[in-house]
């Protein structure tokens, strides 16, 4: 019984899409850094806008795939395909948080300091409580090499999480006998 060769290996379409995730994922994050929105507003629209980017992404490759090779993916590809996605943008997009908030804004991180503090006093959280939220700030002006590497980390749980459970929904056996 022959195989046939797939026509596109889940890696050069993880690579295409992974770029074109970094990019539409910068360029959402940048719009929302100087939209001026207040740190919680910011972190829900950059959280939400960065997942629904992800998932689309994640759905738009696995079709390409899909496509490309005879309307077959097994689970393990999708993931694989997610799962270099998600690093390859995440790294991206920790190299542009460190360029951003170092290069472009440094005013950036101490704007968001100021704007929590100030929620936390109006809500009359205690002074130990908003201090120590407060020093987790200075963790967003990381070196370069643990800026990336927190890039790496949260694109391999966000591609091992979300491309599990996409993976799931989109994949599609070859039938028994075609």
């Amino acid at each position: 019984m022959e195989t046939q060769k797939p026509g596109v290996s889940p890696i050069e379409i993880a690579i295409r899409y992974g770029l074109l995730l970094a990019l539409a994922s910068v360029l959402v994050d940048f719009l929302t850094r100087v939209a001026g929105l207040s740190v919680l507003v910011y972190g829900i629209v950059a959280g939400v806008l960065a997942l629904v980017l992800a998932v689309v992404s994640i759905v738009l490759a696995h079709k390409a795939f899909k496509r490309a090779n005879g309307g077959v993916m097994t689970y393990v590809q999708g993931v694989i395909i997610a799962l270099i996605m998600l690093v390859l943008s995440s790294l991206v997009a920790a190299l542009f948080n460190y360029l951003y908030v170092n290069y472009v804004d440094p005013d950036f991180v101490g704007r968001m300091k100021d704007d929590m503090t100030a929620f936390m006093e109006r809500n009359r959280v205690p002074q130990a409580q908003i201090d120590e939220s407060v020093a987790k700030f200075d963790d967003m002006n990381p070196t370069p090499a643990k800026a990336l590497l927190n890039g790496l980390k949260n694109g391999l749980i966000g591609g091992v999480v979300l491309g599990g459970i996409i993976s799931a929904f989109t994949k599609r056996k070859a039938a028994d006998f075609e």
